[in-house]
């Protein structure tokens, strides 16, 4: 499905209708009649179409995080749309239901569920229940009457995540520090694994530590050092991974947008970043919800379309490191190379995919296990049993 071709042919079959609309209206009016006369429609003109979208985020909004980032995306097609939005933030799933009736009471007709962890219940009972509202799920590939699927491919990044870390580790044992709440944390962790063997017919040794607060983050960080890792590739909310990495000397690969940031200063031991750039698909949507041709859709950002990108090579990589993104971005980009191509085999040696298999979006969607090469460092989350409440406070 070309999402930006269906809605480029909605907005201009919209436009060319209102061009016919306003040059019959102009054909009709007689020769004597002024404009203010012809213009005096009373109360038989149709209200003009009112969106207002609501953001509804499980963690806190800060400026260098997953959570914020997107928050800053969402600022930035509000601005250049003239859409009117605001947000909640730190929603745990126990409080969805009522940020969107917060939400709702506040005028918002469309609410964007900026978590994963939120799917089920946006699918099973929130969305059928307020009919009256559009939801835009993100991390999911499921649309139905009133929900808008959105989802994206992190994995190709942290494919070229894993092809310059196995580059530039000498030990040839690669750490992931990643945050299971993100979206596709399964295939960035295998994609990582399965970029190595870019570099390395065997590939790295790739150990995984899961990880969502600062000190759990630490925690696991540790973990991987202690196990021979030299290159940590981080997929965490915190932009605190990319802080520690930076502290302990280590060598990494961060997973968030650093091209405002001072990276070579401040960011010595970063080889690369990879990141999620989602403008242009907020601007979309705000468009078609603007002239009213907004339906429930699939989209998956990819590089394809310009919503996962890479960095250059950074100062800290070793020579070669930007001929090998040169060589393969360009491939994933036009969709020649598929990082999840058979054969695949899981942790026990079980054949998943045979060599002549491509795993399809929705397999890689639910992925749940690990690809051969990957092993367990610990999980250092720590489940809370209360988590805090948020005080819904409408923010813009």
């Amino acid at each position: 499905m070309n999402f930006k071709k269906i809605k480029w042919l909605k907005a201009i079959a919209a436009a060319l209708a209102l061009v016919m609309t306003l040059g019959l209206a102009a054909c009709d009016k007689g020769e004597g009649e002024s404009s203010s006369e012809s213009s005096d429609t009373s109360g038989d003109a149709e209200p003009a179409v009112v969106r207002k979208v609501g953001y509804i985020f499980r963690e806190s909004v800060t400026e260098l995080t997953f959570t914020g980032q997107i928050c800053e995306q969402r600022e930035r097609a509000s601005n250049r749309s003239s859409m009117e939005t605001c947000y909640i933030d730190n929603v745990p799933l126990s409080q969805f239901e009522d940020a969107v009736v917060a939400l709702s009471e506040a005028g918002c007709t469309d609410i964007v569920a900026c978590s994963p962890t939120y799917l089920n219940v946006v699918n099973s009972s929130v969305a059928k229940k307020y009919m009256n509202l559009d939801f835009i799920c993100f991390g999911d590939l499921t649309d139905s009457r009133n929900i808008s699927a959105y989802s994206e491919a992190p994995y190709q990044g942290a494919y070229v995540a894993g092809l310059v870390a196995s580059y530039n580790s000498k030990t040839k044992k690669i750490g992931v520090v990643a945050d299971s709440a993100l979206p596709g944390a399964y295939p960035v962790i295998n994609a990582v694994q399965l970029g190595t063997l870019v570099v390395n017919d065997g590939g790295a040794e790739v150990y995984v530590a899961g990880a969502e607060k600062n000190s759990e983050i630490e925690e696991a960080i540790d973990a991987l050092l202690d196990n021979g890792c030299d290159v940590i590739v981080c997929y965490t909310n915190s932009g605190h991974s990319a802080d520690y990495c930076q502290k302990k000397g280590v060598k990494f690969i961060g997973n968030l947008d650093y091209s405002e940031y001072d990276v070579e200063h401040d960011y010595s031991k970063m080889l690369m970043y990879f990141y999620c750039h989602r403008d242009d698909f907020f601007l979309a949507q705000f468009k078609s919800m603007k002239l009213d041709t907004w339906t429930p859709d699939v989209f998956i950002g990819e590089m394809g379309n310009n919503v996962v990108n890479v960095s250059n090579a950074l100062p800290e990589a070793a020579n070669g490191s930007q001929h090998l993104i040169d060589a393969i971005v360009p491939r994933l980009t036009n969709g020649s190379a598929k990082v999840f191509k058979g054969p695949l085999k899981d942790t026990n040696g079980s054949t998943r995919y045979l060599e002549t298999d491509v795993m399809t979006d929705k397999q890689i969607d639910t992925m749940d296990w690990y690809v051969q090469g990957v092993k367990r460092a610990g999980n250092f989350r720590k489940m809370v049993s209360d988590p805090l409440k948020s005080s819904l406070e409408i923010k813009s």
